[in-house]
């Protein structure tokens, strides 16, 4: 708050409804975590494990909303209602119903979903307990399991995928208030807290995340509960505060490793509390331990075991890391650049990779690690804005690069004091390592979706450029309000159109199918209808009393299609451990086989491999894996077999 002091002296302070309900959900989130490592324990990772725990998660929900019940009147609906229909509310709101729409009409797909999250998931869940899998794709054993550990509940309450949208849906409902408390409590004068509010969360990472399974932009409520906690810890020197705080950021890297760097900024953030609350109960241990288990700690202490190496994955099997730290910022920069300033309806007319390619062109002899680096990318797929790759979007990303560039050239009347200036000296440096702790994570990741992975980074980021007093000044200007409505306006055509959940009406395909120039996107809306669900044609012909299915897939090629209905049958996979050749099991009657499959685990192919498991195949066709209609088809040929003994 520039020109004010704020009153950060110990003292009773009611906790916003919005912070209130983030810490239900961080209960939540550790509760399914807890569960998922000790039921695993037990071998009690189903149903009736997590129905024998949910005591403990109801009481301490209980709990906690008594706990922080207000003291003083809450502000009525009619106090809220002259803002709330204002144009960045009501475009915000809007976003969330046509999200809602979009994921109620389809069902969840995403390449990380499907490829590992959930086929995982259900193994573990088949199996009552976690194990570490060993197949052909590494990404489902040392993948961060946060996330999956929250989808199995639902999935054991209803036997389906269709309500896991709720699981990055509801948090989005969170994000406006916990952005007000968070922006409003470091310094961020109101107008440019209210505005941010309702701006941030329409970035494309959040708001087309919100509909689908991605868990990259519910990762941002784990930031900012974070930090609003131990700013309320602080103020009111509650040691449950703190400790959900503490909960919040053992939370957020559980959910993607890729978040670890962010602890450095929310230690920070925590310091100045731990000197005001008394640490000393019985509540410390036990917050200590959940928060541990929440985090990645467990999976890591496992992949340690299991590789020898604490991220499990060695060899980087997917190419992900950076082959060149310094050089991965370069493309990783110009990535949000790139995405930044594709419109929202046909992007890649301007494409920054051909600059990133002059650039290694004209300057790999005098900085020789530029090369090393990957290619940048982009979040759209033909020509449509996808959540897969999506970072904050052209709408946002132009606005905060308009502030930039306004403030710069534009100086204020006078110089303003900055912002917050009576924060605690460790808040102001936390929010300067925000900058060094995102760069660690371009200089780890490569390929083009680190916009994405940056969701959670970007709250602090942008407090820390809100703050300046120039920015402040600059966002009080009448035509910059303008401007914002602009940005929130770019996110209604990307929601509506995104290939995952288009909201066009058949007629519209229909028609634009008939036009010869706009065809291309008819076929291509129809290839993610057909993504969905490929193996459709095959589960259609294994037989009902099939209740245990053997599978052998390869790199790549994933039997979540197989688990369908949810529960109503077991997946077994074959020829594991890799190398092994270890034959089916002697009560497995059926099997679903692929040709990459066979020869990953058995070196042989179909025929060969049918001989000696003396198997018949019953049914063959064809599997496109091709993720956008505008690729090559990349077919492979997947086969029903009987096994004859």
């Amino acid at each position: 708050m520039a020109g004010a002091k704020m009153n950060i002296n110990p003292r009773p302070i009611d906790i916003p409804f919005g912070l209130r309900v983030a810490g239900v959900w961080l209960i939540w989130g550790a509760w399914c975590a807890v569960c998922g490592w000790t039921l695993s324990a037990l071998h009690l990772l189903n149903g009736w494990g997590h129905l024998l725990a949910s005591p403990g998660l109801f009481v301490t929900c209980w709990l906690w909303w008594r706990a922080t019940r207000p003291q003083t009147p809450v502000r009525s609906w009619r106090h809220r209602r002259a803002w709330m229909f204002r144009p960045l509310p009501l475009f915000y709101a809007g976003t969330a119903l046509l999200s809602l729409i979009g994921a109620v009409s389809y069902a969840p797909w995403s390449f990380d979903s499907t490829t590992y999250r959930l086929p995982r998931l259900l193994d573990w869940w088949a199996a009552n307990h976690w194990y570490w899998i060993g197949t052909v794709d590494h990404r489902l054993d040392f993948s961060s399991c946060g996330f999956e550990w929250q989808m199995l509940p639902l999935l054991e309450l209803t036997h389906s995928d269709r309500g896991l949208f709720l699981l990055n849906w509801l948090p989005y409902l969170m994000a406006p208030g916990l952005i007000f408390f968070v922006f409003r409590s470091l310094g961020v004068n109101a107008r440019s807290a209210r505005r941010w509010m309702w701006l941030l969360p329409m970035g494309y990472c959040y708001a087309l995340q919100c509909g689908g399974l991605q868990n990259d932009g519910y990762c941002m409520n784990f930031t900012l509960a974070a930090v609003g906690f131990a700013v309320a810890g602080y103020r009111s020197g509650r040691t449950g505060l703190v400790l959900i705080s503490l909960l919040a950021a053992g939370l957020i890297t559980g959910a993607k490793l890729s978040n670890a760097p962010l602890l450095l900024p929310l230690g920070l953030f925590l310091l100045p509390a731990l000197s005001r609350v008394n640490l000393w109960n019985w509540k410390t241990p036990v917050t200590i331990l959940a928060a541990t288990l929440a985090s990645f700690l467990p999976l890591a202490f496992l992949c340690w075991k299991m590789t020898g190496d604490w991220t499990g994955d060695p060899d980087d099997q997917w190419n992900v890391r950076a082959h060149g730290a310094l050089g991965a910022l370069v493309p990783n920069a110009l990535s949000f650049l790139d995405e930044a300033t594709q419109p929202p309806v046909f992007a890649r007319t301007f494409n920054l990779e051909r600059l990133y390619a002059f650039l290694q062109h004209i300057l790999s002899p005098i900085v020789p690690w530029l090369p090393q680096a990957h290619s940048g990318g982009g979040g759209t797929s033909f020509g449509m804005a996808y959540e897969g790759n999506a970072g904050l979007g052209f709408g946002v990303g132009t606005y905060v690069i308009l502030l930039l560039i306004g403030c710069w050239f534009i100086k204020p009347p006078q110089q303003r004091a900055a912002g917050g200036g009576t924060l605690p000296m460790c808040w102001r440096l936390a929010l300067l390592c925000a900058w060094p702790a995102y760069a660690v994570m371009l200089m780890k990741l490569g390929g083009p979706a680190t916009p994405r992975i940056g969701a959670p980074f970007y709250p602090l980021l942008l407090i820390s450029l809100l703050r300046l007093s120039r920015i402040g000044w600059f966002e009080r200007r009448q035509f910059t309000a303008w401007l914002a409505i602009a940005a929130a306006l770019m996110v209604v055509p990307i929601v509506v159109l995104t290939p995952a959940r288009p909201l066009l009406p058949s007629p519209v395909i229909s028609w634009l199918a008939s036009k010869p120039s706009l065809s291309f996107l008819a076929d291509r809306y129809r290839h993610w209808t057909y993504l969905r669900d490929p193996l459709a044609p095959l589960r259609a012909v294994i037989p009902a009393e099939a209740k245990k299915l053997g599978y052998a897939g390869g790199f790549k090629e994933t039997p979540y299609g197989l688990w369908k209905p949810i529960g109503s049958r077991e997946i077994v996979e074959l020829g594991l451990p890799l190398g092994g050749k270890a034959g089916p099991p002697p009560d497995l009657h059926y099997a679903v086989v692929t040709e990459a499959g066979l020869q990953a685990r058995y070196g042989a192919d179909l025929e060969t491999w049918c001989r000696a498991t003396q198997a018949e195949v019953v049914f063959q066709f064809e599997v496109n894996r091709a993720l956008t209609g505008h690729e090559p088809g990349q077919f492979s040929f997947w086969a029903l077999v009987k096994f004859n003994r």
